[in-house]
């Protein structure tokens, strides 16, 4: 029993907490305009998804940067073969040359020094015997056994750690690494658009309820006169000063303000609910704005407004990144037509060793080199490439002076509508 009783008062004191944190979210927030635009920034998907590209694209140009320094890297390998490599095909007789058949001017073989201490003759003719080939079969030869000229071993290990510096390339590198970092620059210039639009939604929702807030003051004012008027029009209806017809179309103007009045509060209520979804605050949350349109709300001047428009907007910074990505890969086109310059250092270790007769120990060595490759022929494609950068490049110097004419264009419209 005590245990159900426990149950119900710990079920009722939640439902209490619910009730009171349910009355207290209910509750009206008054908001001021900065206080919007905050909660919006902080609530934006889209300006997250910008912060990401922005993260990403710093990454890319660190990466890009990289390329400026050595590569190092490492490799190892292991081989299991089944043959060794052999040199001969076979056993082979090599003749051997007596020291009296050597020219000791020349140091080379004649066979005409000391023929009989060199080739064999035929003990009744007395003529040198020739062997199946036609070649001069001589007094001795070395036995050399095909197994004793295998290269290698079952086991091979192969390691070794690599160095690559570029020298040269044509500014291929550091193009590639300014196209990075414009790349970083157009993110960032696309998060502050999308920062702009996000304020720009905020200031329109949230004057939008201010005006709408408004509209429902001056109704209502209006009701309240017209109800004067009515009671006026009825008492002089009674008196017989004025017709009928005088009378009713007081009361439909009443009618009429009083469905006004309605369709502006709610006006006032969708726009209360576009606000909140904006500022990430639930839809039904009851929201009361710091502002109204009896403050005053000063204007900048006309060239304030040109000048501004045309040192911030996004929209040409953006385009300015783009003009100088098309730039760099008009040189990036062009660098394809030079030379590539690199550096290479290189340290080996292998087993068997190729430095002790092939033994069965590790050996190494290292190595330094420069590389150089020369572009010569390719049947005109890197002029075709070049050709489709510069034309990509004119298109976005054109579309940056049309963004400039239409920016400016706006301004106009904006100080004269």
């Amino acid at each position: 029993m005590s245990s159900d009783m426990l149950k119900s008062k710990i079920l009722l004191a939640i439902f209490c907490l619910a009730v009171f944190a349910a009355d207290v979210y209910a509750q009206e927030q008054t908001l001021s305009l900065e206080q919007c635009k905050q909660m919006a920034l902080e609530h934006n998907l889209g300006l997250k998804v910008a912060h990401e590209h922005v993260g990403a694209t710093d990454a890319l140009s660190k990466s890009a940067r990289t390329n400026f320094y050595p590569n190092i890297s490492a490799n190892a390998a292991y081989t299991r073969v089944n043959k060794p490599f052999s040199l001969i095909d076979g056993d082979k007789l090599i003749p051997v040359v007596p020291f009296s058949s050597i020219n000791a001017e020349t140091g080379e073989f004649d066979p005409n020094l000391d023929p009989a201490n060199t080739f064999v003759f035929n003990p009744i003719s007395g003529e040198m015997l020739y062997d199946k080939y036609g070649n001069p079969v001589f007094n001795s030869y070395a036995w050399l056994p095909s197994d004793q000229f295998e290269l290698g071993a079952k086991n091979i290990f192969v390691g070794g750690v690599s160095l690559i510096q570029p020298i040269f390339t044509g500014g291929k590198i550091r193009e590639t690494y300014n196209i990075s970092k414009r790349g970083n620059a157009l993110a960032q210039a696309s998060l502050a658009k999308e920062k702009t639009d996000v304020l720009y939604k905020t200031e329109e929702s949230y004057w939008r309820v201010v005006a709408l807030s408004e509209k429902v003051k001056m109704v209502k004012q209006y009701i309240v006169l017209l109800e004067k008027l009515k009671h006026d029009t009825e008492n002089l209806f009674d008196e017989g000063i004025i017709l009928k017809n005088d009378m009713l179309k007081v009361r439909v103007k009443l009618n009429e303000a009083n469905l006004n009045l309605h369709k502006a509060q709610n006006g006032v209520r969708l726009s209360q609910m576009a606000l909140c979804q904006v500022v990430g605050l639930p839809l039904q949350t009851e929201i009361a704005l710091a502002d109204s349109l009896a403050k005053g709300i000063s204007i900048a001047p006309e060239m304030a407004y040109a000048d501004s428009a045309m040192a911030a907007r996004p929209e040409l910074n953006a385009l300015t990144q783009t003009v100088g990505i098309a730039q760099s890969a008009v040189k990036i086109a062009k660098s394809r037509y030079m030379p590539n310059i690199g550096l290479t250092a290189s340290y080996s270790v292998l087993n068997p060793n190729p430095y002790k007769g092939f033994s069965s120990s590790f050996g190494a060595d290292w190595s330094v080199g420069v590389a150089m490759n020369i572009p010569i022929f390719h049947w005109n494609d890197k002029s075709h490439t070049l050709r489709a950068a510069r034309h990509e490049l004119n298109a976005a110097e054109r579309k940056l002076n049309e963004a400039r004419e239409l920016i400016s264009l706006q301004v106009q419209q904006a100080v004269f509508a």
